[in-house]
């Protein structure tokens, strides 16, 4: 099994490139997993951080700075004890060292390779080998990131480059610098050491972050929008394309607050295998596509005018 872990990645200023647009800047790292290493706006009250700045120039794969936007793919979270069941099978990936379950795909541990930049926009893509970290389809990813007027917006397509049908998933993984988030979803998946168990009835509609406190929500049945609020009154809008109809909520000892759009439930493909209904998981056919995009606007009062 070729290693997803085998190499360090590059945050280094030569290797990144800088996004500019009106009032916002941006700073992405193609060689460290296609990483947004952050996004700040000069507001009337000085510059401020929507992300927790990644400050880090190198990292080991399996130990990400936590930090700034990476894309999640071909699957979200976890796969539990690294064990996908698919058709029948049981394909052995490779777990995140240290841990017995596979993390967060592959994409944030490779290299990817600029086909487009502009002053406020940039292409990046990559081919996922066949094998890689376990996987055993070839694929293609291809991320667009942009500023605008209103904010940052990221896009992600998906393509199964391989002959047979490939179960799958995408997902965007910010760390804001955020106090709150306030969204609207039907359901909640229980879960017993961030592993989903079985979905229920959601009633909360605003999640705080809490000094000291570390805390996860997973919830479905969302309508892609989220209200992302910081105690200075600044706030951004999120607005989800696409299937992204889940949403995982995280606070790590009130160091940020993560508010990650998803297609499905972490551990997905097995809940699917075991019967379970409204995982969200996706089967792309051999040439077939998957896209969403996030988008993040930046309350108009708070802007600098």
């Amino acid at each position: 099994m070729a290693s997803l872990y085998a190499s360090a990645l590059s945050a280094a200023p030569g290797d990144c490139l800088v996004l500019r647009h009106g009032a916002h800047t941006a700073t992405v790292a193609p060689t460290a997993g296609g990483r947004i290493l952050n996004w700040s706006t000069q507001l009337a009250t000085g510059r401020k951080d929507w992300l927790v700045p990644v400050t880090a120039t190198e990292w080991p794969a399996q130990a990400w700075p936590k930090g700034g936007i990476f894309p999640l793919a071909p699957f979200s979270n976890r796969v539990c004890n690294a064990q996908l069941h698919w058709q029948d099978q049981v394909i052995e990936l490779e777990p995140l060292p240290g841990t017995p379950h596979a993390l967060h795909g592959q994409a944030q541990t490779m290299t990817w390779h600029v086909t487009e930049a502009t002053e406020s926009h940039a292409v990046l893509s990559l081919d996922h080998p066949a094998g890689l970290g376990g996987w055993p389809w070839c694929w293609h990813l291809q991320q667009t990131i942009e500023l605008t007027d209103a904010g940052l917006s990221v896009a992600l397509t998906l393509e199964n480059h391989d002959t047979t049908a490939m179960p799958a998933g995408l997902g965007i993984h910010p760390y804001f610098t955020a106090h709150r988030a306030q969204l609207t979803a039907k359901t909640r998946w229980v879960h017993e050491q961030e592993l989903a168990l079985y979905a229920e009835r959601n009633t909360d509609a605003q999640w705080t972050r809490q000094e000291d406190v570390t805390w996860t929500d997973f919830l479905c049945d969302w309508d892609g929008r989220a209200h992302i609020g910081w105690a200075d009154g600044t706030a951004l809008i999120l607005r989800c394309q696409g299937p992204l109809t889940h949403a995982i909520l995280h606070c790590n000892a009130g160091r940020y607050l993560c508010v990650e759009p998803a297609t499905h439930v972490c551990d997905a493909f097995n809940l699917a295998a075991q019967g379970m209904a409204g995982t969200g998981i996706q089967v792309l056919a051999p040439g077939s596509t998957l896209t969403v995009r996030m988008m993040l606007s930046v309350v108009a009062a708070t802007l600098r005018h």
